[in-house]
């Protein structure tokens, strides 16, 4: 069965190096995890990181190592997907359009068979500063857990997994930030209308095609759990929480699982913390959850993300590139790729390419996104000549194929996730026309292209 260790076994074997395994002992509690991998940004080493020796939020030393970087690359993404080398970036996405359209199966087995049961700790025994839960950024107001919260609808049955972060308070208490556009407000809201408590985990560390599952754009209703079986290609091994026995089920597979009760109609402050724009989130009220169990496995291993740099980008980014292809195709068939890029952070800004049938085709798309995806700002419509993962090839048809007054367009009140960002949104077709009367595109003759072979002197010698 897939699980997050079978998983870097097989990056180790398939990639020596990938890893970077730190000995030392290292303080995420004084920003040193972080600081470790903004320096290996600044020296564009591109690998996961796994430190094995980390200290608690009372400086202790924890028994949980913490690793990093797992979604850092298309590549890593791919590896989770089992889909080798790619040809194409786009490849990706594609591969998980397919997937976010199937359902696939549940396995629920037995505790005493749940790799995540191997340590129960209840009661007094709970105990959140067992674990090394990092500061992320200089201004952060606490540490935060970054990884998947779980919820269960109180009268339908299906599970929402989302990411989103939990500020720890104490050792039986962390707040959960849920926003008005997550699914997991929705079903907060439902509870609250009960005064019920309601159930939620979290989930620190798990095989990584089960995490991109989860930043799918799918329905509210939609059973995450099935969309994380297909992503996995394989039953998702499910087993009886020990807070809630059969009523709510927690993945089987997965490293560390926290539950807890979300206090209705109970809210505390948290922020500023560095979000995934690249700003600090301002203070707000949110829901509070009181801590019931941890369970975990014997030698498990903590996952984190660092919010907002390549690794938080990919992870938010890639499975909604495949989201958007199957929401705009059913309207615009030519479209031929799209890109969230690294410069919008995975979420504000997208490129979008299609073959063009129609003249209105561009706003069509571009329109479709903005509905999708309610962090959306800017949309740029391009040829398929141009490549959405090149940044200067989609830059330049902007530059040579948008003519300013007829090709931008600026549409008020669309977005409202986030109030300083504004509410409008800007649309550029820079796609051909033949009313534009642009020149042929320059090109090297194939022929050419074929007789010339560079191959001995690409080696240095």
């Amino acid at each position: 069965m897939k699980d997050l260790q079978q998983f870097l076994y097989q990056v180790e074997r398939k990639k020596p190096g990938a890893i970077i395994r730190v000995k030392e002992e290292i303080n995420p509690n004084r920003h040193e995890t972080i600081a470790f991998l903004k320096k290996l940004e600044e020296a564009k080493v591109e690998k996961m990181v796994l430190f094995e020796k980390v200290l608690t939020v009372d400086d202790k030393p924890s028994p949980f190592p913490l690793l990093y970087n797992v979604f850092l690359t298309r590549d890593f993404c791919a590896e989770a997907l089992d889909m080798g080398a790619l040809n194409s970036p786009m490849d990706l996405s594609l591969e998980i359009a397919a997937r976010e359209n199937k359902k696939g199966e549940i396995a629920v087995i037995p505790p005493q068979e749940a790799p995540c049961k191997e340590v129960i700790l209840k009661g007094k025994e709970t105990d959140l500063r067992i674990l090394p839960i990092p500061y992320h950024h200089k201004d952060d107001v606490a540490p935060y857990f970054t990884m998947t919260c779980i919820m269960k609808a109180p009268h339908d049955n299906f599970y929402n997994v989302t990411f989103t972060k939990n500020r720890y308070i104490n050792e039986k208490k962390v707040l959960i930030s849920a926003h008005p556009h997550h699914h997991l407000d929705t079903i907060i809201q439902e509870y609250e209308k009960e005064d019920k408590r309601a159930p939620v985990i979290i989930v620190l560390g798990h095989h990584p095609a089960f995490y991109l599952a989860s930043c799918c754009l799918t329905p509210y209703g939609n059973n995450d759990y099935e969309t994380a079986s297909a992503f996995l290609r394989e039953p998702l091994r499910l087993t009886p929480s020990e807070t809630w026995g059969d009523d709510f089920l927690v993945p089987a597979d997965g490293e560390i699982i926290i539950e807890g009760e979300i206090v209705p109609h109970l809210r505390e402050s948290q922020n500023p913390f560095g979000e995934i724009l690249g700003y600090y989130q301002q203070e707000m009220k949110v829901p509070v959850v009181e801590i019931t169990a941890i369970t975990h496995r014997r030698k498990a291993i903590m996952q984190d993300i660092w919010p907002g740099r390549m690794d938080h980008w990919n992870l938010g980014g890639i499975p909604k590139e495949g989201s958007m292809y199957n929401a705009i195709k059913k309207n615009v068939p030519g479209i031929t790729a799209i890109h969230l890029p690294p410069s919008g952070c995975g979420r504000v800004t997208a490129y979008i390419s299609i073959k063009k049938e129609f003249p209105n085709e561009p706003r069509k798309a571009a329109m479709q996104a903005f509905v999708d995806m309610p962090n959306l700002k800017l949309a740029i419509v391009v040829d398929d000549d141009v490549d959405v993962f090149n940044e200067r090839e989609v830059l330049w048809a902007v530059a040579t194929r948008v003519h300013w007054d007829q090709d931008v367009d600026i549409v008020r009140r669309v977005q409202n996730v986030r109030k300083w960002l504004g509410d409008a949104v800007a649309i550029i077709d820079a796609t051909r026309s033949p009313e534009k009367g642009i020149p042929p595109v320059n090109e090297v003759p194939m022929q050419a292209m074929k007789r010339v072979d560079i191959t001995p002197y690409l080696s240095g010698g």
